[in-house]
């Protein structure tokens, strides 16, 4: 894995969807984006200095944007000081101090292994997905089916994208309340299968749980985990 790296860069474009969640887009003034699909990010909006190599405050967020390129995208939503402070702060043009990639969250890795794939998401948890949904867009491997849990139809981020690939892959976009129970136990129906789940920290707990109680080996749920 690569060693994380320390980048300027500059908000490019900024989304809003509303009721406090957005779609940033920054663009890199040193390097390319070297990541694999599913790492994530810091992100700190205090001042750097790489002469004396402290990292102030930051938070970390999912890179929802392909590798290789100057660009990088994340998606977030306000749920405490830090991230209303992004909003606040976060304008097009302002430069930001990103380090990057972390994680093991990497679907390629287990591609090869499972017979197939499942992500389940529940609102901005499925950006870690959409640079692999991009990456393979044209084919994949092996079956993947998408469990996507939204608040509402207003919050389907990423539409476009899971439209343009319900012709290869089975994408299920479930708005309100996720029925826990059910997915799991169609997730354990197909065995020798690998499960992703990203999402807020209850979510996966619960999911986690339920796929363990209806039989599937804990070898095979990969969790997106930041710590």
């Amino acid at each position: 894995m690569a060693n994380p790296g320390k980048f300027i860069s500059v908000v490019k474009e900024i989304f809003s969807y509303g009721d406090g969640i957005y779609r940033v887009i920054f663009e890199l003034k040193n390097g390319m984006a070297k990541f694999k699909p599913g790492q994530f990010l810091h992100l700190t909006l205090d001042e750097y200095d790489p002469s004396n190599g402290y990292w102030p405050e930051s938070r970390v967020f999912s890179i929802a944007s392909l590798p290789n390129s100057k660009e990088i995208e994340i998606v977030y939503s306000i749920k405490g000081k830090y991230t209303k402070k992004m909003s606040e702060e976060l304008k097009e043009g302002k430069e930001v101090w990103l380090k990057f990639p972390y994680g093991d969250f990497i679907i390629d890795k287990y591609v090869d292994s499972a017979k197939k794939i499942f992500l389940v998401a529940g609102g901005t948890g499925v950006s870690p997905f959409i640079p692999f949904l991009k990456k393979y867009i044209n084919g994949f491997n092996v079956p993947i089916v998408i469990y996507y849990g939204i608040r509402n139809d207003n919050f389907y981020l990423y539409k476009e994208l899971m439209e343009t690939i319900k012709d290869k892959v089975e994408v299920n976009v479930i708005s309100g309340i996720m029925d826990i129970n059910k997915i799991s136990k169609e997730i354990v129906s197909s065995r020798d299968s690998k499960c992703f789940i990203s999402g807020p920290p209850l979510m996966i707990k619960l999911f986690k749980e339920s796929l363990l109680l209806n039989g599937m080996g804990k070898e095979n749920i990969i969790i997106d985990e930041w710590e």
